[in-house]
C-alpha cells in the first residue's frame, strides 16, 4: 500500500494532479516559477499559508546556508526550514516529469540532514520545535509526489526516515507550559501525529493525540477563538486541528469528542472573522488571507451545511490536495444552507461582528474589546473595522515585522488603530516585539441584533489613573448607515483624538475640516464610495503606514478628529457607504422629556439625525440614568423609552437596542 492511500489526496494522487492541472493553472504557473527559482538556489516565501511571507529574493551563489539570517529578520531562517521548497519541487515534478526537480530535492534535503543536524544550539534556530512539526508535513508530502521518481531511491527514503526518527524523538522532548497555550504546542503536535501515523508508533500518536486535545481546551476559548487574539494564528491551529482529524479518521485512531467539537467551534468563528471576500481582517499579528478554504474543509470534516454555505461554495486548490478529487464530490453533494443570524459575538475573546448578510457586497463592522492575546496582541481596544460593497473602507494596520523595531512598535499601538487616544497618550506601551508594560483593561458591553439595526458597545480602563472611563457604541442603522458613539466619563479637560485608517485600494479627502460644522470625508475606492461625518471637533487628513502582509509596508489615508472637552465627553461618528452616488448629512438635534418637556443637555442625551437618499434616521442615546417616574424621550419629532434608540421615516416606532 502506497503511503498516499492514507495519507493525502485521499489515495488519488494521480487523478489530483491531472485535476489540478486543468482547474489550477494560476497556481501551475506559480509552482514552477518558484521551482525554477529554487533550482538556481533562489528563495522566496509566497504561498497562500506562508506565516511570514517575502517580497525579496534571497540567493545563495553556492551551498545553502540553512542557519542563514538576511536583513536581521530571523523569520527568514524559520520560514526556510519549514521546507516548504521541498513541497514546490514535488509538484513541479509532477507537473512537468522534469528530473531536474528531483535532483534538486534530493541534493537539497541530503544537504540538510548532513549540515544542519539537531544541536542544542540549533534547537533555537533551525530546529526550533515550531519549524521541526512543521516541514514534517511537507517533507511526506514531498515523498508522495516523488514516489515514482527513479531518483527517490531506497536507500534515501531510509536516510530521510532517520531523520524523521530524530524528529519524533526530539518532539517527544519538547512539551513546556509555553506549548499548552501556544500555537506552538498544535503545530509541533500535529508534526508528531503525522510522524506516529507514518512510522505506526502507537506512543507517538497516542502522546500526540493527547497533547493537542489538552492543548485546544486550553488554547481555544468557548466561543471558538484561539486566544492570541490573530485571525491568522487562528487559522494555523485550525488547519493543524483539522489535518490530525482527517488523518486520524483515514487511519482508524480514536479522536478525542472535544477535539472534533473544538475545530467545529474554531471554523465558525473564523467564519465571523471572515470579511464578505473570505479574507481575515488583519487584527492583531495577522496578514490579509482568503481564508474560504479551511471554512471548506471544515465543512466537509464536520458535514456541516452552514459551513459549506460560508465557505461561498468554493473547492479550493488546498483542499484538493488533502481531500483529492472524492473530496471534491462529496463537497458538491453537501447542501447550502446559510445561518439565519448573521451578526454575531465571540462573546469570550471580545470580538463584535455586525453584518448586514453573508453575501459578497453585505456590510460587515468588526469592533474589538477583549484580552491582549500575548505578544501577538495589539492595543486595539475600541477598534473598529468597516466593509461594505465588496471592499475595505476602515482597515486594521496589520503587522510588518517581528523585527524590534519603531515601525513594529508603532503598527501595535491604540494610534495606529481606529480608536480614540486621551491627552495624546497610549491607552498601552511596548517594551519590545513581544511586550508591553501597561495594557488596557477591557470591559466587555452589550449587544443587541435586530435585523439591519445592530447595536454593540464596550469600554476599557486605560486611562482609569487620569480619571477617565472610556466607552464606545457602534449601531448600524440599515445596510451602508452607520454610527460609532464615543463617550468619555470623567472629569477636568482633555484632549481626545479619534482616528481612522482606510483602506488602503482607496483615497480620502477631506471636505470640511469641522471648523464650520461637522467634519466631512469622503472616501473614493473601486466599488465604494464612503461619507463619513464627525460631529464634534476638527479633522486632519494624514498618510499612515499599514501592512496587509508580512514584509511589506504600504500607505493609507488616515483622519485623525482633535477635540477638546472638559468633564464628560462625547465624540459621533457617522459613515454612509455606497456603490453608487448618495445625498447623505448628519448633525446633532436636542433631546427631551415628552411627560415633563424638560430638554435634557449634552452631558445627559445627545440626538443625532441623519439623512441619507430621502429617508431620515434618528439615534437617541442617553448618557445617564434619567427616568426616575413615567417618562420618556423626543428629538426630532420621534419619541421612545431606552437607553439607545433608533428610528427612521420608514418606521417611527423606532427600535430600542439598549435599556
Amino acid at each position: 500500500m502506497k503511503l498516499s492511500e492514507k495519507f493525502w489526496f485521499a489515495g488519488e494522487l494521480d487523478s489530483t494532479i491531472a485535476y489540478w492541472k486543468t482547474h489550477y493553472p494560476d497556481s501551475c504557473a506559480h509552482v514552477l516559477e518558484q521551482a525554477k527559482n529554487i533550482c538556481r538556489n533562489t528563495f522566496l516565501f509566497r504561498e497562500h499559508w506562508e506565516m511570514e511571507r517575502t517580497n525579496k529574493s534571497v540567493v545563495f551563489p553556492e551551498k545553502i546556508i540553512w542557519n542563514h539570517i538576511p536583513e536581521g529578520d530571523p523569520e527568514w531562517l524559520y520560514a526556510l526550514n519549514r521546507h516548504t521548497c521541498f513541497l514546490i519541487l514535488g509538484k513541479a515534478w509532477q507537473l512537468t516529469g522534469h528530473e531536474k526537480y528531483a535532483e534538486k530535492f534530493t541534493e537539497l534535503l541530503c544537504d540538510w540532514i548532513e549540515c544542519a543536524p539537531l544541536t542544542q544550539e540549533s534547537r533555537n534556530d533551525t530546529w526550533r520545535s515550531l519549524e521541526a512539526g512543521i516541514r514534517i508535513e511537507n517533507w511526506l508530502k514531498s515523498f508522495i509526489l516523488f514516489s515514482d521518481s527513479p531518483l527517490w531511491t531506497a536507500r534515501l527514503q531510509e536516510k530521510a526516515d532517520d531523520a524523521l526518527r530524530i524528529h519524533g524523538q526530539y518532539l517527544m522532548e519538547t512539551d513546556l507550559p509555553f506549548h499548552h497555550l501556544s500555537n506552538w504546542g498544535v503545530l509541533q503536535n500535529h508534526g508528531l501525529l503525522l510522524l506516529g501515523l507514518y512510522f505506526d508508533n502507537p506512543e507517538w500518536t497516542q502522546e500526540a493525540a493527547g497533547r493537542l486535545d489538552q492543548e485546544v481546551y486550553m488554547q481555544v476559548f468557548g466561543d471558538g477563538s484561539q486566544w492570541e487574539q490573530s485571525p491568522m494564528y487562528h487559522c494555523e491551529v485550525l488547519y493543524a486541528l483539522m489535518d490530525s482529524l482527517l488523518l486520524m479518521d483515514r487511519f482508524h485512531k480514536p479522536v478525542p469528542q472535544r477535539l472534533r467539537d473544538f475545530v467545529r467551534k474554531m471554523a465558525f468563528a473564523l467564519a465571523c472573522w471572515c470579511k464578505p471576500d473570505g479574507h481575515m481582517p488583519c487584527q492583531g499579528d495577522s496578514d490579509d488571507i482568503d481564508a474560504r478554504d479551511l471554512l471548506t474543509g471544515a465543512s466537509l470534516l464536520c458535514q456541516d451545511s452552514s459551513l459549506k454555505a460560508l465557505s461561498q461554495g468554493i473547492f479550493f486548490e488546498d483542499n484538493l490536495w488533502s481531500f483529492g478529487l472524492s473530496g471534491l464530490e462529496a463537497y458538491k453533494s453537501l447542501p447550502s444552507v446559510p445561518p439565519k443570524e448573521t451578526s454575531r459575538v465571540l462573546t469570550d475573546s471580545g470580538n463584535y461582528f455586525l453584518r448586514s448578510g453573508w453575501h459578497a457586497a453585505a456590510d460587515y463592522l468588526r469592533l474589538h474589546c477583549g484580552c491582549m492575546g500575548s505578544g501577538h496582541g495589539h492595543g486595539d481596544q475600541l477598534h473598529v473595522v468597516y466593509f461594505s460593497c465588496g471592499e475595505d473602507i476602515l482597515i486594521d494596520p496589520g503587522r510588518y515585522t517581528y523585527v524590534d523595531s519603531p515601525v513594529r512598535r508603532k503598527l501595535k499601538l491604540p494610534s495606529s488603530h481606529n480608536t480614540v487616544c486621551v491627552d495624546g497618550e497610549e491607552f498601552c506601551e511596548c517594551t519590545d516585539s513581544w511586550g508591553y508594560s501597561r495594557m488596557a483593561y477591557p470591559i466587555k458591553g452589550e449587544f443587541c441584533f435586530r435585523g439591519q439595526i445592530n447595536f454593540a458597545m464596550a469600554a476599557h480602563l486605560g486611562y482609569l489613573e487620569k480619571g477617565i472611563f472610556a466607552t464606545r457604541k457602534v449601531v448600524t442603522l440599515e445596510e451602508g448607515l452607520i454610527l460609532i458613539a464615543d463617550v468619555f466619563y470623567g472629569s477636568g479637560t482633555h484632549k481626545y483624538h479619534s482616528r481612522f485608517h482606510f483602506g488602503r485600494q482607496g483615497r480620502a479627502s477631506l471636505l470640511e475640516d469641522g471648523s464650520a460644522g461637522p467634519v466631512r470625508v469622503r472616501f473614493e475606492g473601486r466599488r465604494v464610495r464612503a461619507e463619513l461625518f464627525a460631529l464634534k471637533g476638527t479633522g486632519s487628513l494624514s498618510e499612515a503606514e499599514c501592512s496587509p502582509e508580512y514584509n511589506l509596508l504600504t500607505a493609507c489615508d488616515c483622519l485623525t478628529v482633535h477635540d477638546t472637552q472638559e468633564g464628560q465627553a462625547s465624540l459621533y461618528t457617522v459613515i454612509s457607504a455606497s456603490a453608487q452616488a448618495q445625498d447623505v448629512s448628519a448633525e446633532l438635534i436636542p433631546v427631551s422629556k415628552v411627560r415633563s418637556g424638560e430638554r435634557l443637555s449634552p452631558l445627559q442625551a445627545e440626538g443625532i439625525r441623519i439623512r441619507k437618499n430621502g429617508t431620515e434616521h434618528v439615534v437617541i442615546l442617553c448618557h445617564q440614568e434619567l427616568i426616575s417616574e413615567v417618562d420618556y424621550f423626543e428629538a426630532g419629532g420621534f419619541s421612545s423609552y431606552g437607553k439607545t434608540m433608533v428610528f427612521s421615516s420608514r418606521n417611527r416606532e423606532g427600535i430600542c437596542v439598549q435599556y
